[in-house]
Formats: structure tokens, C-alpha cells, sequence
């Protein structure tokens, strides 16, 4: 009987094999982990602006409705005597802040009896349903405002305490508001980005505008950068040059204040694992791109906010 020659593979051949499907595993796994890294990275950067727009269309609603019912912008807090609705403080070399007055919840009533230097302690309204102790109100005769604040609501008698003014407040020309005059429900809102909690790039909101009781509406937003859009020469749009300001500081509105401009640079909550530090916080209105690199990705967000309420609203 003849016998059939048989053979298999040699040790040497095997280890070769060995080391080529290794190799192969090796890479196709480094090619995974790679595109698994990059995904969990754009997960995170777009988990951050998902946040980050959420606080981006709150403050878009509040500067929209800007300076309710007074439409030059004429509204003073009794608190400390401060007058304006919209108010940036501009940085070239860090984030903006913004300071606004604007309706909340669209909670309005009117005057059953006169508000003026004699009566600071109280006012009686037509309904005080919807009002609560705490409350800011802004209390206007349509070309002045006032702003207030409810120390204790009577539903029963719709009688209103206050909140003793901290300086003398200002009164229209006839010497206060009368009966009729609307009583606003409202928000003196500032926002800037600080840190919460320990944690830096926190856009905070102070409701009361007091620095006192911050809330935080985002994380990683590493810039803010606000622009007015001011119609100079009355043609009702804000095209021309020179009609976008980065600072003014506004009071009584002496412009027709059209629009907002907003702008957050979002930054992911880590750096590139492993990464290069090839990124940069880049420029935003007038706020120059950073001198320094470093592996965070970022997103650049913008709003442009038509305000409704003051003279260069269409």
C-alpha cells in the first residue's frame, strides 16, 4: 500500500502568520479607537452647544423684549437709581456683559392709585392674582419708567407693599404715575461668564442684577461678546458703517437701538486626548483671537435679536 505524502504548515510559517494577522488586528483596532475617540469628542462639543443654545435663545427672548411699554428706554430702578434697559460693558481683552430689563411672563396690570414720592410704601392695582412677594415691577405712563420691587402681595385688597427705594427716585414731569399707569411684571437680568462652583466658563445670570445669587445657565462657554445695532441715520436698517457699537453704555436711549448681536464661543468640557495643541479661541466682535494654543475644539455661535420695543424697531 502506497502512502500519500502529507504536510502542514512548519512552526516558522505559523509565527509568520502570527505576526501578520497581529499586525492587521492591530491596525484595523488603532483605525476603531481612533474613530471612537473622535466620535466621543464631537459628541461632546455638540452636548455643550446643545446646552449652550438653550441659554442662547433665553437671553435672545429677554433683550427682544427689551424695555417694555417705554420705548425710548427711560426706565430707572428705585433700587439704586440706575436708568436703561440694555447696558454692555465691552472687553477687548475678555468676555462682555449685558444688563437687561425686559417683561416676564406677561403679567400686567394697572394703577388704581398714584405712585409718586408721597406714596413709595404701597400702590393698589386693578388685579394682584398674578403677582407675589419678590416680584419686579415696572410701573409706566408710556415715556418714563420705574422699576420696583413687591415686598408683599394682599390679593384680597390688590394693595401692593414695596421695597423702600435705596436712593430718591425720579419722577415724570407731573410728579409721579397716576392711576392707569400699567404695572408691569419684569426682570432686571445681567449676565457674564465666571466661574460656578469651582468650575470656570460658567455663563451665569444675576436675576436681580445685584452680584448677588448667581445661577448658571451653561458650562464651557469661554467667550461672550455683545454688539448694538444702532440706526444712525434713520433709514430704519443697520447696513451703513459704523451703525454696530461694541460699548455703549446705554441710559436714557439717546439712538434708535434696532438689534442684538450675540456671540458665545463654546468649548468642549476636555482637550484632545493625545492631541496637538493646535486651536485657538478665535476673535469675536471686537475681542482678538487668542495668543496662546491649546487641544479644546470649539463651536462659534451668533444671534442677531431684532428689539421690539425702543424707536429703531421696524
Amino acid at each position: 500500500m502506497k502512502r500519500r505524502a502529507e504536510r502542514g504548515f512548519t512552526l516558522i510559517e505559523l509565527m509568520v502568520s502570527l505576526v501578520l494577522f497581529s499586525l492587521a488586528i492591530a491596525g484595523v483596532l488603532s483605525v476603531a479607537i481612533s474613530m471612537g475617540r473622535a466620535y466621543h469628542e464631537q459628541r461632546q462639543v455638540m452636548a455643550t452647544e446643545q446646552g449652550v443654545r438653550s441659554a442662547m435663545d433665553f437671553m435672545s427672548d429677554l433683550i427682544r423684549g427689551t424695555s417694555p411699554a417705554v420705548a425710548n428706554g427711560d426706565i430707572q430702578d428705585t433700587k439704586d437709581c440706575v436708568t436703561g434697559v440694555l447696558t454692555v460693558t465691552d472687553s477687548t481683552t475678555g468676555p462682555d456683559q449685558v444688563e437687561v430689563v425686559a417683561a416676564s411672563g406677561g403679567v400686567v396690570t394697572s394703577l388704581r392709585t398714584q405712585y409718586d414720592a408721597g406714596n413709595l410704601g404701597a400702590i393698589t392695582v386693578t388685579d394682584a392674582q398674578n403677582l407675589a412677594p419678590g416680584d419686579t415691577l415696572i410701573i409706566t405712563d408710556g415715556t418714563k419708567g420705574a422699576i420696583v420691587r413687591a415686598t408683599a402681595v394682599n390679593t384680597g385688597t390688590a394693595i401692593v407693599t414695596l421695597q423702600a427705594p435705596g436712593c430718591a427716585p425720579t419722577f415724570p414731569v407731573s410728579g409721579g404715575y397716576p392711576p392707569g399707569s400699567l404695572v408691569i411684571r419684569a426682570i432686571r437680568a445681567k449676565f457674564r461668564i465666571g466661574t460656578f462652583d469651582g468650575s470656570p466658563d460658567v455663563l451665569l445670570m444675576d436675576q436681580d442684577a445685584d452680584g448677588v445669587g448667581e445661577e448658571p445657565l451653561a458650562e464651557n462657554v469661554e467667550d461672550m461678546q455683545i454688539a448694538l445695532g444702532v440706526d444712525v441715520n434713520a433709514d430704519k436698517s443697520i447696513t451703513a458703517p459704523g451703525e454696530w457699537a461694541f460699548s455703549p453704555g446705554i441710559g436714557p436711549l439717546a439712538g434708535a437701538i434696532r438689534a442684538a448681536r450675540i456671540t458665545l464661543v463654546v468649548r468642549s468640557a476636555d482637550q484632545l486626548v493625545g492631541g496637538a495643541a493646535t486651536f485657538k479661541r478665535p476673535a469675536a466682535e471686537n475681542h482678538p483671537i487668542a495668543a496662546t494654543f491649546d487641544a479644546f475644539r470649539r463651536r462659534v455661535l451668533k444671534s442677531t435679536v431684532e428689539i421690539r420695543n425702543l424707536g429703531g424697531s421696524p
